[in-house]
């Protein structure tokens, strides 16, 4: 895989204004310095997306899409961010080869854990692994897609530690969840399967039991630095390739019904980490379709899954479908129903309110007046989330045939609890600005906007390094690091370029973009800046000092305690100046 490095990227990028680049899928007005237009990765009516030639950024202050003209181009091409780089180094004569993963920092890491992947495979295809091949077979799991998703075998008479051992240091393999600190296997005689990244880096494991009721049915790789569950959506790197931008996405509960459903044909699947479906993976489905289909297990905890799962999707604006099936989950359903019965179930997918119609109906009895009513009742309210009006007016039809009960009653209803809604969403909103504002206290301000200057205002830089004792916010901290290690590196920071440093840097880089997207005002005083600088200093000072006094609190050790006392006491008079 070839090199690019940050200066001949920069070099690309330069060649490329961000105007031109947005202009290719865009239409831009300009307003004041900067040019808006509607945004292409959300439903936009308003034109909420900022183009600035100044900065060399694209922005959106609806969706929070935010980033350099490599960014813009991944996410309207539905490709990632190394490809985009490709894509315009082509258009530039430069012969760079396939970049996916040009300064990637875990090359080392996805080293050991490809090579942990083949060591789990050639342990199933020997005679150790025979009773887990049958396990899998009685499953209807054949050789092909053992092969296709490299499952692979974990063995205690054959510990990958110790085989590992001989080239990797024992730490790296503790640190990737392979091995615990006593140089033992994390995994033992469990059915392997491989978890990737959104790009296909292997980055983790799921263990299942095969042979033993004993213990959990499954164990997964530990979040280590290139595994974090509530990003990652198994199968993703392989489903996103088959599909457009008009196509469905089927989310599923487990590993095995993302494999099942590929063994007939259906291979635009993935599925949550064990987890409930997060924000984070719900956005990343939609940078490749705008539909997804939810495809959960046929229980009740699957049914609460999707009740939960449905409000996230609306948020970001995702046409749901909705697959209920009449057997535990996806895998049970194939297996026992077929190939086309379970085709026909993709083909033919309910709405959400077809499915809020069919839930709400559980336990009642629509022989019963009261039952009737009380349905009537749940399911307009549930009409009320519904922007569609012509969804809207044929449920209310709906019901009227159903029930016979006359449809201006029922409007009537519908329009007193939209009223209703109106009301209480305005002051809902309106008391989560007060608490979000709370919440943003005086130090978190000082932090956000010292980040801000320290960024467009490069100048700063040198003050904050020697003044600011701590960032106390983890994620914050690291980016205050990354911004003096840019400057110093390079004696300035340009937004667009620090963007691409950043891209490796996942979690830094979206704290980043939320500080970019808080579009402070362009000035500042020396002032504003010594008091941010004095706040974020206060603040550590003070939570030092409670840390402190919880550990005087319970010393018994008179020496200790008299260390603990003086460094208190320094941090009040430092506090008290």
């Amino acid at each position: 895989m070839a090199y690019i490095d940050d200066a001949t990227i920069n070099e690309i990028r330069r060649k490329h204004p961000i105007k031109e680049i947005v202009e290719r899928y865009v239409s831009l007005t300009k307003k004041g310095e900067d040019y808006w237009g509607l945004c292409p990765f959300h439903p936009d009516n308003n034109a909420s997306m900022s183009v600035s030639t100044k900065l060399d950024m694209f922005q959106c202050f609806a969706c929070h899409k935010a980033g350099n003209i490599f960014n813009f181009i991944a996410g309207m091409e539905n490709i990632n961010y190394g490809d985009a780089i490709r894509l315009l180094a082509k258009e530039d004569g430069y012969n760079i080869g396939n970049v996916s993963n040009y300064v990637n920092p875990h090359i080392k890491d996805y080293e050991i854990m490809n090579l942990a992947i083949k060591f789990y495979q050639n342990n199933i295809n020997s005679t150790l692994g025979n009773n887990a091949i049958k396990y899998l077979e009685n499953r209807k799991i054949d050789r092909d897609t053992i092969k296709k998703f490299e499952i692979g075998l974990s063995i205690a008479r054959q510990p990958i530690t110790k085989f590992l051992e001989n080239k990797y240091d024992i730490n790296d393999l503790i640190d990737l969840g392979l091995s615990n600190t006593n140089e033992t296997d994390v995994f033992s005689d469990r059915i392997m399967i491989p978890i990737h990244d959104l790009n296909g880096n292997p980055i983790g494991f799921g263990g299942r039991i095969y042979q033993t009721k004993d213990g959990s049915k499954y164990i997964n790789t530990k979040s280590t630095k290139i595994f974090d569950k509530s990003n990652i959506l198994y199968n993703y790197h392989r489903a996103h390739n088959k599909l457009s931008k008009d196509n469905s996405i089927i989310i599923m509960e487990g590993y095995f019904d993302v494999i099942r459903a590929s063994t007939v044909g259906i291979n635009n699947c993935v599925a949550p980490m064990g987890t409930a479906l997060t924000t984070k993976q719900i956005r990343t489905l939609k940078k490749i379709t705008n539909n997804i289909i939810l495809c959960f297990d046929g229980d009740e905890a699957g049914k609460t899954a999707t009740e939960r799962a449905i409000p996230l999707l609306e948020n970001e604006n995702i046409n749901i479908k909705i697959i209920r099936l009449e057997e535990k989950d996806p895998d049970e359903f194939i297996i026992k129903r077929g190939k086309e019965a379970f085709i026909n179930k993709v083909n033919n997918p309910m709405s959400v309110m077809d499915f809020k119609m069919q839930t709400l109906k559980e336990n009642k009895n629509l022989n019963d007046t009261k039952d009737i009513s009380k349905y009537i009742d749940e399911l307009i309210k549930e009409l009320i989330k519904e922007k569609d009006e012509i969804t809207i007016e044929l449920t209310l039809k709906q019901l009227e045939k159903k029930f016979n009960v006359n449809y201006e009653t029922l409007k009537e209803r519908y329009d007193k609890y939209n009223e209703i809604t109106k009301k209480n969403t305005k002051t809902s909103k309106q008391e989560v600005k007060i608490k979000e504002k709370s919440l943003l206290n005086k130090y978190g301000q000082a932090t956000n906007n010292l980040l801000y200057y320290m960024a467009v205002a490069p100048s700063i830089i040198d003050k904050s390094e020697k003044k600011v004792i701590m960032i106390l916010d983890d994620k914050k901290r690291r980016l205050f690091n990354e911004l003096i290690y840019y400057y110093h590196k390079y004696n300035n920071i340009i937004i667009a370029d620090f963007v691409t440093y950043l891209n490796t840097k996942t979690d830094v880089a979206d704290t980043f973009m939320e500080i970019l997207n808080l579009n402070l005002k362009k000035e500042y005083t020396e002032e504003e800046i010594e008091d941010y600088i004095k706040c974020i200093n206060e603040e550590y000072q003070n939570k030092r000092i409670e840390k402190l006094n919880i550990e005087l609190s319970t010393e018994k050790d008179p020496m200790k305690q008299a260390k603990i006392s003086m460094e208190i006491s320094k941090l009040k008079g430092v506090t008290m100046k």
